[in-house]
């Protein structure tokens, strides 16, 4: 039993690096998902804040590639112990429980990366970058 959980792991392991590598254009990223309108290159941004918002977004990139690699690692996991007979209430309850703290901290992380990035503008550009967003 203890070779198929390894090899489980694994495999799981190794499909959620593959599939982030794959999918490395298509990060989960909160300006695109969740505020679809926003051009920030319209903002007629300085270099310095260009430079800003470019290190805010590769930290972001970073934060939510790992969270999403862990997201994706359980969501395997739990597919298995799902159709595992031998597999505890506790077990599958832990590992959905954990998929839920991800996503939560993903869409946390996302807002928090958001406002640090609207902190960068200047109070014009604020305002343009509201009306992008009530469009």
């Amino acid at each position: 039993m203890a070779i198929k959980t390894n090899k489980f792991l694994i495999i799981s392991f190794l499909t959620g690096i593959i599939f982030l590598f794959q999918n490395v254009n298509c990060v989960y990223s909160f300006q695109e998902k969740e505020v679809p309108g926003i051009n920030w290159e319209t903002l007629n941004l300085s270099n310095a804040q260009r430079a800003q918002l470019k290190v805010l977004e590769l930290k972001w990139q970073k934060t939510s590639n790992i969270i999403n690699g862990q997201i994706i690692y359980d969501k395997n996991k739990l597919k298995y112990v799902l159709t595992n007979p031998f597999s505890t209430d506790k077990e599958i309850k832990e590992l959905q429980n954990r998929i839920l703290v991800n996503q939560k901290k993903l869409r946390y992380e996302a807002m928090e990366n958001f406002l640090q990035k609207r902190t960068v503008l200047l109070p014009l550009q604020r305002q343009k970058l509201h009306e992008m967003i009530s469009k």
